[in-house]
């Protein structure tokens, strides 16, 4: 590190978008729900929003069916990311603890939902 740089670290910010569609603009990927990065789901995030957006163009339908059709996943996905960051803060022994004996559990429960078609 070069002297007198000191890294910047400030907290987490999640973005909360309403709407993402106004008119012919849609926001898609962090420009709508930027969340924290503890699932490191971002960038998967804003292939599916790209994916969802695609298909409602393609079928004609209203662009307010796309964020209704992806507002459900987001959420989720949101949900879980401030859990995660939650225990990124308990006691280390006790976030240590629950990791070691409940760890896959957590894991399967936080990423199972996201196998099905966005």
């Amino acid at each position: 590190m070069a002297t007198g740089v000191r890294p910047y670290f400030s907290p987490i910010e999640e973005v909360v978008q309403e709407p993402w569609v106004r008119g012919r603009v849609v926001l898609i990927g962090d420009a709508a729900h930027a969340m924290s990065p503890s699932m490191a789901e971002g960038a998967g995030m804003a292939l599916e929003d790209a994916l969802v957006l695609a298909e409602t163009v393609a079928t004609g339908e209203p662009l307010e069916k796309y964020e209704a059709r992806r507002r459900p996943r987001v959420a989720f996905v949101q949900r879980q990311t401030h859990r995660r960051d939650r225990m990124r803060h308990l006691r280390p022994v006790l976030r240590d603890t629950t990791l070691r004996l409940a760890g896959h559990r957590i894991f399967h429960s936080n990423y199972r939902p996201l196998l099905a078609k966005p």
